[in-house]
């Protein structure tokens, strides 16, 4: 159990371009993950994104494309860097698909072909078109969603689609585990965001991903138990640590996404 990914999983606040950055995106309707990498390629830019991708694959989303359309390398030296985030997507299992976007004719692009990326890694010009690609490719009928008002009926309705996934994908062993982190992401979407909630359900092997969004862009964390009678949110995350395999938080282009991984447990 990995635990709660803190922002930033989200990595760190964006230095100067010319140190280099890097940036997190979930794409919840797309189950894809969108990583911008930005300015000079060096050592610690390296460590840094791979930290980033190493998360997104903890996450274990359908995709992963990674943006380098600002990416200063004119000797290509980041090449093995993204081949290797590649081969360890294409390991995994299920398999992340990951591709990489950035402009041509240029150094990286050349050398990743020699790589052999053209099979293994694709490469994209524009980002429209990358996430144009990886759609195409995605399973759809292992993936549910459930758009929810801010109602107190909307943690019961989110618990039917669990059982109903559950049955279908037979999958009684994470029934209840899932139910249980299900209701407290929904419920505290519902309490603290107070916006509607996209509840979004998918297989991965013989495991399933949770995610709930809502448009608060404030990330989550741990609270300690509030006095009697306050409610300030966070406490019910416990529950969700305890019971989820791994679970994290992402900001998205409306607002966020609390993300959890359930897997069965030894028989």
């Amino acid at each position: 159990m990995s635990g709660e990914m803190k922002p930033p999983y989200l990595i760190r606040p964006a230095r100067a371009r010319r140190e280099g950055s890097v940036s997190v995106t979930a794409d919840v309707d797309a189950g894809v993950i969108e990583v911008a990498v930005q300015g000079r390629w060096s050592p610690s830019l390296r460590v840094e994104a791979w930290t980033a991708v190493t998360k997104c694959f903890v996450e274990h989303p359908l995709a992963v494309i990674v943006d380098l359309h600002d990416l200063d390398d004119p000797l290509a030296s980041s090449a093995p860097a993204w081949w290797t985030m590649s081969m360890t997507g294409t390991r995994m299992s299920p398999p992340v698909s990951v591709v990489v976007c950035l402009p041509q004719p240029t150094a990286l692009t050349a050398r990743l072909n020699r790589l052999g990326a053209k099979r293994y890694l694709p490469v994209f010009t524009t980002l429209p078109a990358a996430r144009t690609a990886v759609a195409s490719r995605l399973p759809l009928t292992q993936r549910v969603r459930l758009h929810l008002p801010p109602q107190p009926d909307a943690v019961p309705r989110a618990r039917a689609l669990i059982a109903d996934a559950c049955e279908a994908w037979q999958l009684p062993r994470l029934l209840h585990p899932a139910g249980l982190i299900i209701a407290e992401l929904v419920d505290n979407a519902v309490k603290h965001a107070g916006t509607a909630v996209v509840v979004t359900v998918a297989r991965r092997g013989s495991g399933i991903h949770l995610a709930v969004s809502d448009e608060d862009p404030r990330l989550p964390t741990i609270t300690d138990p509030a006095p009697r009678g306050r409610d300030e949110g966070g406490t019910g995350l416990r529950a969700v640590h305890a019971a989820a395999t791994v679970w994290g938080a992402m900001p998205t282009t409306t607002g966020k996404v609390i993300w959890a991984v359930v897997r069965p447990g030894p028989s």
